[in-house]
């Protein structure tokens, strides 16, 4: 009798997973199964109902008092600002799409409908700094926004094309995203700019946007002069937590 390979067992300990997520990534990321299988399908039909899933839409609907006491209600809303750390929609989207929930999934796109009126209000933008020519932005709301509504299938939405032409528009010229306000910055943040990557990535998977690419290709040169994740000028680690499991 043959012995199972340690690979074996830990795939079998993956697929016996109460987390259809769990699953799900299994099948399509460590046995390459396709997308039309039997098992896949029945995987990702079962992640809206996964627990992880249905703890991060716990709450939603709830109202959200806003200053001056009045009680602002979006059905897609979690009763607090979206970009509240860490149970605003928000940020509870990035989980979703990384828990593989579908595209279209009801809530999901609830919850977007609210982050994309946060994003795209004048109010908000109005605030957005431009100074010494570069546009002083923590984009890396607008890339998670942007590469959460492309996995729901939304870029056919114009706030999210919206989301991805400003992302474009507000690219520094070392390929990345700053929203350092000292005059004299002139260098990308890492913690601004792969967000927007990701955002620019999953929007022209869908879209095939010619100067999505190219914003893409100026991005992914300004991690790879840093080799991911050193400094350009010196070849030291960043910051040494980048290199801890987490």
């Amino acid at each position: 009798m043959l012995l199972k390979s340690p690979n074996d067992l830990a795939i079998e300990w993956l697929l016996d997973s109460n987390d259809p997520s769990v699953r799900y990534f299994t099948l399509t990321d460590l046995l390459d199964a396709s997308p039309r299988s039997r098992q896949v399908i029945a995987a990702r039909k079962e992640i809206p109902n996964g627990a992880r899933v249905r703890a991060l839409f716990a709450g939603q609907g709830a109202g959200e008092r806003r200053a001056g006491g009045s009680l602002a209600v979006h059905a897609g809303g979690f009763g607090v600002h979206p970009y509240k750390k860490w149970d605003g929609a928000h940020w509870r989207l990035v989980s979703l799409v990384e828990l593989a929930i579908p595209a279209g999934e009801p809530r999901a796109v609830a919850a977007a409908d609210q982050v994309l009126n946060w994003l795209t209000i004048d109010e908000d933008r109005a605030r957005i700094k431009v100074i010494n020519g570069r546009t002083r932005r923590c984009a890396s709301q607008e890339g998670n926004a942007l590469a959460v509504c492309s996995r729901l299938g939304m870029t056919g939405d114009p706030r999210v094309q919206y989301l991805a032409r400003s992302l474009i528009e507000w690219q520094w010229d070392d390929g990345g995203w700053n929203c350092d306000k000292n005059p004299r910055a002139y260098h990308s943040s890492f913690y601004e700019s792969l967000a927007p990557l990701w955002g620019l990535i999953e929007y022209h998977r869908v879209t095939q946007d010619k100067e999505c690419a190219q914003a893409i290709e100026r991005a992914v040169e300004l991690f790879l002069r840093h080799r991911l994740f050193r400094s350009e000028k010196t070849g030291a680690v960043i910051d040494d937590a980048w290199l801890k499991l987490h």
